[in-house]
């Protein structure tokens, strides 16, 4: 089966199973919208965005290409990065999407030869430096979700006797935890054994250009 003919996309499982894939945190975390708990938020979007990057190229929309480039001119030294290069018709992901922007925003880049690395990429997805960018990619999917009726806004007097900004209804948990993680999970799995050091620079290139969008 592909990946679009789940109900949910890959960021989107990710994130209504957040506890499978993030670890778990106390406070100052993102609080999970199908279960009690909060996990470690920053993580939880790089797994996101990886995975929805991973599913375009599942998906044979793009092609991940890791490059040894200079740092300085006239300097021997070098540095690996991540382009995303668009190869394919585009997935028919249903709605409103991380896959869809992601995969838009590299076409955009590429076709006018601009910088189509994964840290470029996801930093212009992000859009606006904020105190915590990870919430960007999880509020990005969540209004996607909405946008599908899967998740309820809590608008108005009701927001404020709710911990999370929308709601799960009980048979989106139901379905969100009746689809395999196992597709999701084998992304992630045939990336780290298949190139391991493409694995490495794709996470640390997410992680980076979140850290870049840290602001007030």
């Amino acid at each position: 089966m592909k990946l679009t003919d789940s109900a949910f996309t890959p960021s989107e499982l990710i994130l209504l199973n957040g506890d499978k894939f993030a670890p778990e945190v106390e406070s100052d975390g993102h609080q999970l919208l199908c279960s009690d708990g909060m996990v470690n938020g920053h993580y939880l979007a790089v797994m996101m965005t990886a995975a929805a990057i991973l599913a375009n190229e599942e998906e044979g929309a793009l092609v991940l290409e890791l490059r040894e480039q200079k740092k300085k001119l006239f300097s021997s030294a070098s540095t690996s990065r991540v382009f995303i290069r668009p190869v394919g018709q585009s997935p028919s992901w249903n709605g409103y999407t991380l896959e869809s922007a992601i995969l838009f925003t590299a076409g955009q880049f590429f076709a006018i030869q601009g910088d189509n690395s994964v840290r470029s990429v996801v930093y212009s997805v992000l859009m606006e430096n904020r105190k915590y960018p990870w919430q960007k990619i999880i509020e990005f999917v969540e209004w996607g979700l909405a946008t599908s009726n899967w998740l309820m806004p809590v608008e108005g007097d009701a927001a404020t006797a709710f911990q999370t900004p929308f709601i799960c209804p009980d048979k989106v948990q139901e379905l969100a935890f009746a689809q395999p993680l196992g597709p999701v999970k084998q992304l992630f799995t045939t990336c780290k054994k298949i190139t391991p050091e493409l694995w490495q620079q794709l996470l640390a290139e997410i992680d980076m250009a979140l850290k870049e969008r840290v602001g007030k």
